[in-house]
């Protein structure tokens, strides 16, 4: 079983939203811990094994630690707006 640990980006992203919503990305974000990448998961990044799933209208993104067990949530946010400096995101991501 995987560890799942929050960037602060993310976390603050999911506390500011309704109940509904945070409850929804809470569960498909524990759902990493046994199953880091579901059917629904898409490769954004094979390299740095930064990956992307749906949930709702939202996305979450993360990246995969295997010889840690750790799934790293790097940010979590709206399908229209999750895209913006993705590059600037990956870039942080293969620094730790």
């Amino acid at each position: 079983m995987y560890t799942v640990r929050l960037k602060p980006q993310a976390q603050k992203f999911i506390e500011g939203q309704s109940k509904k919503v945070r409850r929804q990305l809470i569960q498909r974000i524990e759902a990493l811990q046994e199953y880091p990448r579901p059917p629904a998961s898409k490769c954004l990044d094979a390299h740095k094994k930064i990956y992307r799933v749906r949930s709702g209208n939202y996305r979450i993104l993360y990246q995969i630690k295997d010889k840690e067990l750790l799934v790293i949530v790097a940010k979590a946010g709206d399908r229209k707006d999750i895209y913006n400096n993705l590059k600037a995101l990956l870039q942080s991501l293969s620094k730790g």
